[in-house]
């Protein structure tokens, strides 16, 4: 916009000169007026652009994704059910009552994006996030994370992190409840157990380069993790020391999921199929999936693995045999869904975030019919 003032300025100056040349010296108060009223135009618009990019806090009170220059990042559902937690634009929203109040003004941490959310197992109290700076402001981009349910937050980034380091995502960990993984790009993945006090390379060469790296940890096993990506499936039973590949699945990992089962059923989808496993079995089913045409790009699972969605294209699909035989359920008029999320105390409750316009739907009927929950 400045660049767009002078060069009008700069016009009308050179028309002034001409003027002045051509001997219409007569124009010249004219000529310093029109600047004048052109400067106090350029200024008053890029205040109200100021102040409109400025504006991070939702346009209507009571709905987190009314801002229209806002997008939605991610979704989060607490293990209680009642908890959402929106990573937005503008700041982290949060909702305690399934979504039917959003008390906060403004994001936390806004005007930063946050792009990844992480819950601490079994302390709704104690979360992880990113944030990385969304144009307005200078926030230093890294991994948030706050004790008090997000009253407060700390800058808890690694130390020594390469220049060229960028926060992707976090995840929360099965040991005690400071136990979060964060994954930077250009560094991989880390760890910490102290609420980001210190933190630990667990991957190194060819997997921290791994690209939109998937990870899942056991809640019973605090050391046995999976780590997929563009380079397949790995697995870790000593936190992260040595990786092996697992060779019964190929292809780029695209979705990870697990049961909550004892032993757990895992499920991994790939852009060569859909696999299925007990956790600690070496045999490895491959499924065709419910469509041969479209990858499934989402995965969710409910805790006993009774039920089981996907997304393939804007195609949602569901399976009540874990994963053999399929219904389709829906076609979403959209194909920016970032999240698909179930409830963990009702299979039958889904939600889905869309990026831009940002929206978040529900579906209280398995995913038949939908509602919108925010906008």
């Amino acid at each position: 916009m400045a660049t767009s003032q002078q060069r009008s300025q700069g016009e009308l100056v050179s028309q002034e000169s001409a003027s002045k040349a051509g001997g219409r010296q007569r124009r010249g108060p004219y000529v310093l007026l029109a600047i004048v009223l052109l400067a106090v135009i350029v200024a008053a618009s890029w205040e109200l652009l100021s102040n409109r990019r400025s504006a991070t806090d939702p346009t209507v009170p009571g709905r987190p994704l009314s801002n229209p220059e806002t997008h939605l990042h991610t979704l989060v559902v607490g293990d209680g059910g009642r908890s959402l937690y929106l990573g937005t634009h503008f700041g982290l929203f949060m909702s305690h009552d399934g979504g039917k109040s959003w008390p906060q003004p403004r994001g936390a941490l806004a005007p930063a994006m946050v792009t990844s959310i992480a819950l601490a197992p079994g302390d709704p109290s104690v979360l992880a996030v990113i944030a990385v700076p969304s144009g307005i402001g200078s926030e230093q981009p890294g991994v948030y994370m706050s004790r008090d349910g997000g009253q407060s937050w700390r800058l808890s980034n690694p130390s020594h992190l390469p220049s060229s380091a960028y926060p992707f995502s976090v995840q929360a960990g099965s040991g005690p409840v400071g136990h979060f993984y964060a994954f930077f790009v250009y560094a991989g993945w880390y760890e910490t157990t102290d609420f980001g006090a210190h933190w630990r390379p667990i991957t190194s060469g060819a997997l921290s380069a791994m690209q939109t790296p998937l990870f899942l940890t056991d809640p019973v096993q605090p050391h046995h993790l999976l780590l997929g990506g563009d380079q397949g499936l790995f697995e870790t039973t000593d936190d992260g020391s040595r990786w092996q590949r697992i060779q019964g699945v190929n292809g780029t990992v695209l979705s990870l999921t697990a049961t909550r089962t004892q032993p757990r059923l895992i499920f991994c989808a790939t852009d060569e199929g859909l696999y299925r496993w007990q956790d600690g079995s070496k045999q490895i089913t491959h499924l065709s999936g419910p469509t041969p045409n479209a990858s499934l790009t989402r995965l969710v699972s409910s805790a006993d693995g009774h039920v089981l969605y996907a997304l393939a294209g804007r195609d949602l699909w569901f399976s009540s045999d874990q994963g053999t035989s399929w219904q389709k359920r829906f076609t979403f008029s959209r194909s920016d869904l970032m999240t698909l999320q179930l409830s963990p105390r009702q299979p039958t409750l889904l939600y889905a975030a869309f990026f831009y316009p940002a929206s978040v739907l529900f579906s209280q009927d398995g995913g038949h019919s939908w509602q919108v929950l925010t906008d």
